[in-house]
């Protein structure tokens, strides 16, 4: 096969294999345990999540700290439309999300002025901030929290459905941006700022699109852990641990990989679920683990089976060599 149809393969299976999943999963999720319908569920929620910052943070290089705002901006819009506009419970997710976009956009601007740490500590502080707004605002019932009308509620395979094709969108959506002109940009940008404008590269044209993305998925991951739990409290919904279980997952699946967050979400998931009998030990043996990860494989798991392929090719290349040479003797 030669050069051009190998790639053509390539981007076909790109898109190919993540439909075909999400179908299989679709036609499961009756099948399936209720509980493990549920955690199926907060896996592909992680994984969305860790996806959603993987394209701002890890192929963009803009560290972020202020994911946990998209999740808690999503996660209460869908309450609020649900409760106040009575709208279908689809339409209200996707509208969540389109919320998260335009405060993301609006938050990015100033932010996205800001480098390195001082934009992951820009971001940190915004989310505080935010919190602090929330936990004072009347219309979101402020410290009491919010509650999903009981009407609006949907069963957990019906979630799971929904959540496998927010997964689906995030996926296909994450793939087409790195295959654009776009992705190539914010790559350029990653590794060589200064190179990346010397060539024409607009710093705030690639972000902002970007950015808006990350958090309309952001937005919907929220929307769904909104009908997941039911009910919402500032605390919970704008947690900084959403940001940080974000970081934990991509450096341990691979930052700036397209399949790295959801291998990272699958170890990050089954860890804690192995863990959670060992109460106070589970959060120091996870960043045990992470410490390990960054010291010993800095590329996380993809960057492991990276290498593994790697040396599997050349391996074979050596093998072909040592049969052609034993063929001209």
């Amino acid at each position: 096969m030669n050069a051009t149809g190998s790639r053509t393969l390539r981007t076909v299976a790109a898109y190919a294999v993540p439909v075909v999943v999400a179908l299989a999963l679709l036609g499961l999720a009756d099948a399936m345990r209720l509980s493990l319908v549920n955690q199926l569920t907060s896996l592909l929620l992680l994984a969305i999540l860790a996806m959603a910052w993987n394209l701002v943070s890890g192929f963009g290089g803009q560290f972020s700290l202020g994911h946990s705002i998209f999740v808690g901006v999503g996660g209460y819009a869908t309450a609020v439309l649900l409760d106040h506009l009575d709208m279908p419970l689809v339409p209200a997710i996707l509208l969540s999300g389109l919320i998260a976009a335009v405060v993301g956009v609006i938050l990015a601007y100033p932010m996205l002025r800001l480098r390195g740490p001082y934009f992951a500590i820009g971001t940190l502080g915004l989310t505080l901030a935010l919190l602090g707004w929330m936990l004072n605002w009347d219309f979101t019932k402020r410290s009491q929290g919010y509650t999903i009308p009981a009407d609006a509620t949907v069963d957990l395979v019906t979630l799971l459905r929904i959540t496998v094709l927010v997964a689906l969108v995030t996926v296909l959506a994450i793939t087409l941006i790195m295959r654009r002109p776009l992705g190539l940009a914010l790559l350029a940008l990653r590794d060589n700022e200064d190179g990346a404008i010397s060539v024409g590269v607009r710093r705030l044209r690639t972000l902002m699109p970007t950015w808006a993305i990350s958090a309309f998925l952001t937005g919907l991951m929220g929307a769904v852990v909104a009908m997941q739990k039911g009910q919402l409290t500032p605390t919970s919904a704008f947690s900084i641990q959403y940001a940080l279980d974000a970081v934990v997952i991509c450096v341990i699946g691979g930052l700036g990989t397209l399949y790295g967050p959801l291998i990272g979400a699958v170890v990050v998931f089954a860890l804690r679920q192995y863990t959670a009998d060992f109460a106070g030990w589970a959060t120091l043996i996870e960043a045990i683990i992470v410490i390990l990860v960054v010291r010993f494989f800095p590329d996380g798991v993809m960057g492991l089976l990276s290498r593994g392929r790697d040396a599997v090719a050349a391996a074979l290349i050596r093998r072909r060599g040592a049969r052609a040479a034993a063929q001209t003797e």
